[in-house]
Order: C-alpha cells, then sequence, then structure tokens
C-alpha cells in the first residue's frame, strides 16, 4: 500500500464508540491547533454543539461499511472490517490532499474504530487517540437519540459498545507508543490536563485551550444513578469487565472510585428495582394518554393559526390592491385637475381679449 507524503506532517485520528466524547475530544483539539477539516458535519439535535466530523472521511466510512452490507451507521460487532482494495486510492488522495493542506491534522470519526489497523498501516505516523465512556451512559445516550437500530433489540447497544471498545483495547495494546486511551470523564474538571497528557505521550506540537469547552447539560450522565448500572453488571456483565480493561490500561482513567462488579451485580436484585422499568414504563404510557387529548387541540389550535394566517395573507393582498388603486384614482384626479387650470386659463386669457377689442 503506498504511503502519501507526510514529510514533516502530523496526522492525528480520534476514534472510539459513538457518544463517548469524541465530538468534545476533537473540540478541543481543534483550539488546541490540530486541523479536525474544513467541512465538517452539522450541529443537530443529537449534537447540538457540533460533531467536528469531516465530511470526506465519514463518507468514505459509510461507502465501505455498505460495500460489505453493514450499516452505514457502524452498528455492528465486528471490531475490524477490511477495507476492500477499491477504496484505497480514494483514502491515499483523501489523506494527500490532507497533508499538503495541513503540518498538524487528522480527523474524528467513530467509524474509524472499524478500520484502525488500515488506517495505521496507510499513515504510519498516526497517532491514535481514544475517548471512551461507561457503558450505561452510552446505551442511554442511543436509546435517548433514539437510533433506530436499537428499537426492536436494545441488547445490540450493549453489543456494539463491547465490539468497539475491545477493538479499542486490542489495538492500543499493538500500538501502545501510537495511542492515548483516556476516560472522558477527565473532559469534565481539567481539558489542560488531557492536552498535556497528549503533547507528552504522542510529543504533539498543541497548545493549552483558552475557554473549557465542556457543558454539562450536554453531556448527560444522570443514569448513573439509577438501577440501570446494576442490571447491566448483572445481565451483561462482559462490558463491565471491558470497562475494567479500559481503565487498566488508560493513561487518563475515570478519577472517580473504581467499580465494583459484585456489588452492583448484587444490587442488581435489589427488591425496590425489580419493578422499577415496568412502572416506569406503564407510568410514561400513562402521561402519554394524559396528553393526548390536549395534543389533539393543539392541533387545532395550530389549524387555526394557519387558517387565520392565511386569512391574514389575503386581508393584506386585499389591502394593497386597493391601495393600488386609490393611488391610480389619485393620479387620474390630479391629471384632472391639472387640465381643468388650464381650461380655465385659456378662458381667462380669452375673455381679457374679448374685452379689449370691445375696448377699442
Amino acid at each position: 500500500m503506498r504511503q502519501p507524503d507526510k514529510t514533516n506532517h502530523q496526522p492525528v485520528i480520534i476514534a472510539g464508540m459513538h457518544r463517548s466524547g469524541t465530538s468534545l475530544t476533537a473540540a478541543i483539539l481543534e483550539k488546541a491547533g490540530v486541523n479536525v477539516g474544513n467541512e465538517l458535519l452539522e450541529a443537530n439535535t443529537g449534537n447540538p454543539q457540533g460533531y467536528f466530523e469531516d465530511k470526506d472521511f465519514l463518507s468514505l466510512h459509510q461507502e465501505i461499511l455498505i460495500s460489505q452490507g453493514l450499516s452505514a451507521e457502524g452498528w455492528t460487532t465486528l471490531g475490524r472490517v477490511d477495507v476492500p482494495q477499491q477504496f484505497w486510492a480514494q483514502a491515499m488522495a483523501l489523506c494527500d490532499r490532507r497533508t499538503s493542506q495541513h503540518t498538524l491534522w487528522g480527523w474524528k470519526e467513530p467509524r474509524t474504530t472499524l478500520f484502525l489497523e488500515f488506517w495505521a498501516g496507510l499513515l504510519p505516523d498516526a497517532q491514535f487517540i481514544f475517548p471512551y465512556r461507561v457503558p450505561w451512559e452510552v446505551i442511554d445516550s442511543l436509546f435517548v437519540r433514539g437510533d433506530p437500530a436499537f428499537h426492536r433489540h436494545p441488547n445490540f447497544a450493549a453489543e456494539v459498545w463491547i465490539a468497539y471498545n475491545q477493538a479499542v483495547l486490542d489495538f492500543c495494546q499493538r500500538h501502545p507508543s501510537q495511542t492515548f486511551l483516556f476516560n472522558c470523564d477527565v473532559l469534565k474538571t481539567d481539558e489542560n490536563q488531557f492536552v498535556n497528557g497528549i503533547a507528552e505521550k504522542l510529543e504533539l506540537s498543541l497548545s493549552a485551550p483558552t475557554e473549557t469547552l465542556f457543558q454539562a447539560d450536554v453531556m448527560h450522565a444522570q443514569v448513573s444513578d439509577t438501577h440501570r448500572p446494576a442490571l447491566l453488571a448483572s445481565h451483561c456483565p462482559q462490558a463491565l469487565e471491558v470497562y475494567q480493561a479500559l481503565e487498566a490500561q488508560a493513561e487518563l482513567p475515570s478519577q472517580s472510585p473504581p467499580l465494583d462488579i459484585a456489588a452492583l451485580t448484587a444490587a442488581a436484585d435489589h427488591p425496590d428495582w425489580v419493578l422499577q422499568d415496568w412502572f416506569t414504563a406503564s407510568r410514561a404510557q400513562g402521561i402519554a394518554a394524559k396528553m393526548a387529548p390536549m395534543q389533539v387541540e393543539l392541533q387545532k389550535i395550530h389549524a387555526e393559526l394557519h387558517k387565520t394566517q392565511i386569512e391574514l395573507q389575503q386581508t393584506q393582498a386585499q389591502l394593497m390592491e386597493a391601495q393600488a388603486q386609490a393611488d391610480h384614482w389619485q393620479t387620474i384626479t390630479q391629471a384632472m385637475e391639472a387640465n381643468r387650470l388650464w381650461q380655465l386659463r385659456n378662458a381667462w386669457v380669452g375673455l381679457k381679449g374679448a374685452l379689449g377689442l370691445r375696448k377699442e
């Protein structure tokens, strides 16, 4: 595989499981001096602060996934996806273009996690940065966002989390000098420590951010205070085992106390939680049923408002037409008045002439 020109240029690749702080990581590194792309994915309700996601790399990854019969979103339990040779030239051209434009450059795209060895082979000098997050917060974020892939198979979210993070772990073990693994929780308290840690280990020329980018209302963690971590520990222990392995290997692990899996598993059998989800779901259905008449009434109000707006537009159009007609008749009247004065003047001149003739 041909290597792109990279003299005096340094690629930085940000990957990891979706909803694990990759966007915030990219935003901080951009402020620190890494060009993460010129045309980025637009912000939306799923990520109001922006994705900081290079559209070209995103499109390339989606094309590769689709060519393999996989979800374009990257929802798969495969830890590694092979890149068909037909995409190599496109990838190399993309890297050559970025290398020619910037000295310190890179991209953020979670699907990159599925192609780590491909990119490591294409860009042997690349440095890889991996944020990770406790599984229940990621799963909750996916559920709240409403990704269709998990509507009928909620457990699939945990399986995807395991596959992505196990791929990250394996890659970090194979390439320890080129990787920086950290718990995204550290971004909540000390972004400078994060940037300085990366600069030191990966020998990157970065500038400490002058402003804090983390916003508490964006990265929700309320689910951590519920019984769901205990349910995950009881019914999907592999997720917690992978999380513990991430913590053990990370350059910046969580600043919270270590997980006690035994305590979480025991807590899952707490009698107060046995029917909690049943209660919560039924209560949500009850609230929805009570809101249904209000939604119907609101739709009626919207319809009436729309009708009123149309009538107002029609009235405004009629007023404009009436004003135009009034202006037209005013112009005609003015013309008539001007013409009448001219007629009177001519009559007066004629009268004076007649009187003059009689006087003589």
